[in-house]
């Protein structure tokens, strides 16, 4: 008799690969390593995909030559280059051995969340009273960010609601899912506001446009109008915001105090000015400078780049000086940076092509993808790499579904 039958051990290799996710940046390919050993051992096969094949040699023939035009070092484009191998090889193996729906795999991830949820809003009651923090560390033993906002086991919140912006999509834009899970859809969304990030802040206004486009299928135009008109009064009331009257809550104050900032350098776009801006700010600003006015625009300098880029193009003994260069803090400035406008219309082609628009999963991952371009550059972290192959997986599936009932 078997301690585990083939349904609980695809079970827990969902879980597995669920919690590598949030368990810390080494612990995640650690343990898809550790799956895909134990898969092939079990089946005596390796899945292969042409497609991923011949994106993987285009991304390997692109940015070593690009890297032998610029000149750059190798070292960062042969860490990045076997960081994405090894992940997207070992998913793939997952995927295709766990034959269970790919909604299944996303309930299972709504489960992580609601409990990741429940964690973060006992820290940050307690962080409120005390000030004390009840998870100083990560899962795999990294120092947390302790900011008094909400990061549950993640090192700052950030990470957190990058991770749970799919979750909170679903729990909004899904037709039962919030009637039916009252409790839980409230935990995990009190816990996303909670981070107040300005990621989060991104997600929650692209989730409520998709939301009143759900209800009300004309409002849209009348929204778009009032959301160019509200954004043309921010830009001419800066000065006013800057001031401080609109919010007396320091963390909603924090959030205007960003995007503010970010809004104002209009009118000097230039480094030495992004250095007056907040930490965030600067962060952005610098990265998206950097990736506008690096070589190559057309085809970019290459895989793992982007730091290069940073180096070459800007000095200086700022103290926050290289904040987030290795991630551009966005993954458009990072796809712009090292793939140029090809490679960005090339992940955008991806996003269209294997969109499924008959499950809202694929509508809650197109909302991630979105907010990640905006704030957010890392090809790996936080679920990057697990929720671009949920989204894939569903597109692949529904293919294999019409061609079904077409043969029927």
């Amino acid at each position: 008799m078997t301690f585990f039958t083939r349904d609980k051990l695809l079970g827990l290799f969902i879980w597995l690969s669920l919690i590598s996710i949030v368990a810390g940046r080494y612990t995640e390919p650690a343990i898809l390593i550790m799956q895909t050993i134990f898969i092939i051992y079990q089946i005596r096969k390796i899945y292969v995909g042409r497609r991923w094949l011949l994106i993987g040699g285009l991304v390997f023939f692109h940015s070593s030559l690009m890297i032998l035009l610029t000149g750059y070092s190798i070292s960062k484009f042969i860490q990045q280059i076997a960081l994405l191998v090894t992940m997207f090889f070992c998913y793939y193996q997952i995927f295709h051995y766990c034959h269970k729906g790919i909604n299944e795999w996303f309930n299972k991830y709504i489960d992580l969340i609601y409990l990741l949820s429940l964690l973060g809003i006992v820290q940050f009651i307690i962080m409120s009273i005390t000030g004390k923090d009840i998870f100083p560390y990560t899962l795999d033993g990294f120092i947390t960010q302790n900011s008094g906002r909400l990061h549950a086991v993640l090192m700052e919140p950030g990470n957190f609601a990058a991770v749970s912006i799919p979750a909170t999509a679903y729990v909004v834009l899904s037709k039962d899912y919030y009637l039916k899970n009252k409790n839980k859809s409230l935990v995990i969304l009190t816990a996303f506001i909670l981070t107040f990030t300005t990621s989060s802040f991104v997600a929650i206004i692209i989730i409520l446009f998709l939301k009143i486009n759900q209800l009300f299928k004309y409002l849209k135009y009348l929204l778009i109008v009032i959301v160019v008109f509200v954004g043309f009064w921010i830009i001419s009331n800066l000065n006013v915001f800057s001031e401080g009257k609109y919010f007396e809550n320091s963390k909603l104050a924090m959030i205007e105090f960003k995007v503010t900032q970010t809004l104002s350098i209009s009118k000097d776009a230039d480094p030495e000015y992004f250095e007056r801006l907040n930490a965030s700010s600067y962060a952005s600003l610098t990265n998206y400078w950097i990736a506008f006015n690096a070589p190559f625009r057309m085809i970019g300098t290459g895989l793992g780049t982007h730091a290069q880029n940073y180096e070459h193009l800007y000095k200086s003994d700022y103290y926050l000086y290289g904040l987030n260069k290795d991630d551009a803090y966005s993954m458009f400035a990072r796809l712009y940076s090292e793939f140029g406008i090809i490679g960005l219309c090339i992940y955008i082609l991806f996003l269209v092509k294997f969109y499924n628009k008959k499950n809202v999963i694929s509508l809650c991952l197109l909302v991630f993808f979105i907010s990640y371009l905006i704030k957010g550059g890392n090809y790996t972290l936080y679920g990057t790499a697990f929720f671009h192959f949920v989204y894939y997986f569903l597109s692949l599936r529904q293919n294999i579904h019409n061609k079904k009932c077409i043969t029927n």
